[in-house]
């Protein structure tokens, strides 16, 4: 959704919810949708209201006070969350989107993160510089600069070969290491060269296309694959990459990233679904409630 103040104007604006690989800024879509509002009246009072609904959605905010909510499709799951004050709708909320967890201590620390750092070398000086001029630090991180060819799972043999040793190097002076992981899945390896798929492939976690073949995007690695993590076995299959990974490289946390999901084409690298009579995911029918 764009970005908004945490009180809303409601003099006839308009927000779109419609997740996008966007960099934040006012007035275009972000990385996340959250279909929740909360009311506080004078008296001290308060109420909420989720829509919980995964497809576009358009709320129009009048100054009556009112608002519209416009979806494109989808399930309406309305949840009203009666309070009677501003804690209790967050509670009843959460109790129903399930609640945050609860970040390790040394997560609070001092990060520093960025794309750019080409090497293990590299990675080791920018950190080597920060204690040098006694900037406190914590936690380094490394972007997608790390994996082969951009694949993850995978540490670059050349530039990122002493990626374990950096990262015991990193835990030795008691500092965290955290780096990226994307959820596009490189598709056009050789046989035989890239775990993740092929084991993707055999366990069919891997989202199909309106033909039932594996729909093919293009992230940072080129044609890729995408998780479909509402189906189980995707998300046994996404931890045990994360413990093979692990096995070798002992990261302390993952940077989830292009998971809205983001790719670089149009639907798919054949485009989006022509129209046609049963086409009603991509070209909805409209149904006026009154």
């Amino acid at each position: 959704m764009s970005w908004t103040s945490l009180v809303l104007d409601l003099n006839w604006t308009s927000l779109t919810l419609w997740n996008r690989d966007m960099a934040p800024h006012a007035d275009a879509n972000l990385y996340g949708s959250h279909p929740f509002y909360m009311v506080q009246e004078e008296g001290g009072l308060a109420h909420g209201v989720f829509l919980l609904n995964s497809n576009a959605i358009e709320v129009i905010l009048q100054p009556t006070p009112a608002l519209t909510w416009i979806s494109t499709g989808g399930i309406l799951d309305l949840y009203v969350f009666m309070g009677p004050d501003p804690q209790s709708v967050i509670r009843q909320y959460l109790q129903v989107i399930g609640y945050p967890m609860m970040p390790p201590y040394w997560s609070l620390g001092f990060h520093l993160c960025r794309w750019g750092y080409t090497t293990s070398n590299a990675t080791r000086s920018v950190a080597q510089q920060m204690h040098g001029a006694n900037f406190p630090m914590d936690v380094q991180w490394n972007d997608l600069d790390y994996a082969h060819e951009g694949k993850v799972f995978t540490f670059d043999p050349r530039r990122f070969g002493d990626l374990p040793k950096m990262v015991e190097e990193f835990h030795d002076r008691g500092m965290k290491y955290i780096l990226i992981l994307d959820p596009g899945i490189s598709s056009t390896s050789p046989p035989g060269t890239y775990p993740p798929f092929e084991d993707g492939v055999k366990r069919d976690v891997f989202i199909k296309n309106a033909t039932g073949q594996i729909l093919i995007g293009k992230v940072w690695p080129g044609l890729t694959a995408f998780p479909d993590f509402t189906n189980m076995e995707t998300r046994k299959w996404w931890e045990d990459c994360i413990r093979g990974f692990y096995s070798e490289v002992p990261v302390d946390g993952l940077w989830i990233d292009m998971n809205e999901p983001a790719s670089f084409v149009q639907g798919s690298v054949e485009g989006c679904p022509t129209t046609t009579s049963r086409d009603r995911l991509t070209h909805p029918e409209w149904l006026e409630v009154s």
